[in-house]
């Protein structure tokens, strides 16, 4: 009993002792490492360029092949393998005079492997194919023999081997062909021999390239001879693209090494005492001087400009007029205030200098419409439908030094009018050409000279139901050249007086328009008339927002009844009801003393002369349109 009791004790102790260690195990810390950080790999610049190499040649540590951390680090080991000074300098030296390139031949061979299907045909062998290109047909032959004979024959045992031998195979055929369809399905050309012809040819019509069989027959061997330029020898160029490479590569290489070293820059810092460090730029551009401040150890300060004249240069400059002044401790009586009185006089302005604006534009467009509808209308009347334009542009030259002024201007007018009987006629047709130069004089008198041109743009007729051409474009055509003077007696109104003047009136077209219908005589093509001329010229604004211009050219012969003035007289009053609409009214009078039109009689039939010739009178021409104008200025 006490032997066992002893036996319990000693193992009850022994799994005690394994608990505890097994606690102080668990409760055990690892063992820091060493805390010393091991010394860097000793590279050499040799041998920084190589690792650096490695790693961007490894293609399986990069994810992108172009990653741009792989393409810095590649052109960091091309600058530390050679920098661009050297390449530079190099690249200079090279002699572009001693490349000689002169024409040559060129003799490309290239052979491509055939495989022979048959005697006289073959594939080109480059495609891979899965299987062979051919198809076996298996034909047994057997012995015919008749039915019925055989039938009667098996009524005797002795002749069943005889008919047994008549059944058995009598021959085994095959046949080996070319698989024409699979060879199609894999797009695979078949090419046939013909007495040293290929069908079909290998080679497109007017080719330059030569095919020829290998010796062995395995192959076929494509030629062609290239007309190139070959350079020389000595020169590390082989095939030139043209002569000029020489000059082109040379006036390249300049750019892109000028481009290089301008866009370069070196960065320096400046530093003062209190180690503030200022960033400055060396560059191949001139730049303007930097304002850098020096200071001494009791913090006084010194300007000092520098300015980087060329890419390696620096220059420094001290400030002018540097004076150092520094506090002192004086007494009071010591000290003298000085006294001044204030400058109380107005310091003098110098006017600013006006910068002339010689030209100025100007675009008047204006487009007027009326309409008239009647439906079942029992008085009578007929729709009507009429519009017109009417486009002013002016270009004046204005200098106040010299006191000259020109002014050219051009007016198209052009109105028609639509009824459902008559159909489109015209109404209005004008285009006129002004040229004014004005020479100041006095404070209101100019020298003037006047260029005057008036014609038309579509056909005319004499009345709408006529069709016979009255007028055309330059079917008549005036011009008046005149030289005097011009008086401004109130703003916004000319009199341009000319006592010399001259005014041709022409019709080119006499076979088709009438000459005598404007003045000009039956044998003639021209009137010319020498005399004097007056332009006025008014604008003013009535009541409200009512404008009214008139325009008046009077006109006087001096070689032919002087007292017989023509005269041209134009009047529009326009009322703005918006900023782009307005109600105008253009009313226009002329009258031509040699412009004359036949008399008729309360019959309705032309007065004629004892001669039997119309009798015709000068009369006054007017026309008047009022309408809705659309218009606008630019």
């Amino acid at each position: 009993m006490r032997r066992t009791a002893f036996f319990l004790f000693i193992i009850l102790g022994w799994v005690n002792l394994q608990q505890g260690l097994a606690q102080n195990k668990n409760q055990t810390t690892a063992t820091p490492a060493d805390s010393i950080l091991a010394p860097p790999l000793p590279f050499t610049p040799g041998m920084a360029s190589q690792y650096i190499l490695r790693l961007v040649e490894s293609e399986k540590l990069w994810k992108d092949e172009n990653d741009t951390l792989r393409f810095s680090l590649k052109r960091l080991v091309d600058h530390y393998k050679e920098p661009f000074d050297t390449i530079g300098n190099r690249i200079r030296r090279f002699r572009y005079d001693s490349i000689n390139i002169n024409p040559g031949w060129i003799i490309n061979h290239d052979t491509v492997p055939i495989r022979w299907l048959a005697p006289f045909s073959f594939i080109v062998d480059t495609i891979p194919l899965d299987k062979d290109p051919f198809v076996t047909y298996t034909t047994i032959v057997m012995r015919a023999v008749d039915t019925i004979s055989i039938n009667s024959l098996r009524l005797l045992p002795d002749f069943l081997p005889r008919i047994d031998s008549l059944l058995q195979v009598k021959d085994t055929l095959t046949q080996t062909v070319i698989d024409t369809r699979y060879l199609a399905q894999k797009k695979v050309q078949i090419y046939e021999v013909d007495d040293d012809d290929i069908t079909p040819p290998l080679l497109p019509r007017r080719s330059r390239k030569t095919v020829k069989f290998l010796a062995d027959s395995t192959g076929i061997v494509f030629t062609e001879s290239l007309r190139v330029n070959l350079a020389n020898e000595e020169s590390p160029f082989h095939i030139v693209p043209d002569k000029t490479l020489p000059d082109s590569l040379n006036l390249a290489v300049e750019i892109l090494l000028d481009y290089t070293f301008t866009r370069d820059s070196i960065l320096l810092y400046v530093n003062n005492l209190e180690n503030r460090k200022t960033p400055f730029w060396l560059s191949s551009n001139e730049r303007d001087p930097y304002r850098y401040w020096v200071k001494n150890l009791r913090n006084d300060s010194v300007t000092v400009w520098m300015s980087n004249p060329s890419k390696y240069e620096l220059n420094v400059v001290l400030e002018d007029d540097i004076y150092v002044e520094r506090l002192e401790k004086r007494t009071a009586d010591d000290m003298v205030i000085p006294t001044a009185r204030p400058v109380r006089t107005l310091a003098s302005l110098t006017a600013l200098k006006e910068i002339p604006v010689y030209w100025s534009y100007d675009l008047i467009n204006a487009f007027s419409m009326n309409q008239n509808y009647l439906s079942n209308w029992s008085r009578g009347g007929e729709s009507s439908l009429s519009g017109m334009i009417d486009i002013t542009g002016t270009a004046k030259y204005s200098n106040k030094e010299s006191k000259d002024q020109w002014t050219s201007s051009g007016r198209l007018r052009y109105g028609t009018i639509r009824t459902k009987e008559r159909g489109f006629r015209t109404s209005t047709d004008m285009i006129e050409i002004n040229s004014q130069y004005n020479r100041k004089i006095l404070e209101k008198f100019d020298f003037s000279s006047v260029f005057y041109g008036k014609t038309q743009v579509a056909q005319g007729f004499q009345s709408p139901t006529d069709t016979v051409v009255v007028s055309k474009f330059l079917n008549p055509g005036t011009f008046t050249v005149g030289v005097g003077f011009e008086y401004e007696p109130i703003k916004k109104t000319l009199i341009n007086f000319s006592p010399l003047s001259y005014r041709n009136t022409f019709v080119l077209d006499t076979v088709n328009i009438n000459q005598t219908n404007h003045g000009i005589e039956q044998d003639k093509r021209t009137r010319q008339e020498m005399g004097g001329q007056i332009v006025i010229k008014n604008s003013m604004t009535l009541f409200d927002d009512l404008k009214v211009n008139n325009n008046i050219r009077l006109f006087s012969n001096y070689l032919d009844k002087p007292q017989n003035i023509d005269m041209d007289w134009e009047m529009s009053l326009e009322k703005q009801i918006s900023y782009l609409f307005s109600i105008r009214l253009n009313l226009h009078l002329i009258y031509d003393d040699d412009v004359r039109f036949p008399v008729f009689n309360s019959a309705g039939e032309p007065v004629l002369l004892p001669d039997q010739t119309p009798y015709k009178v000068a009369k006054a021409q007017f026309n008047q349109f009022l309408g809705l104008t659309f218009s606008f200025r630019l």
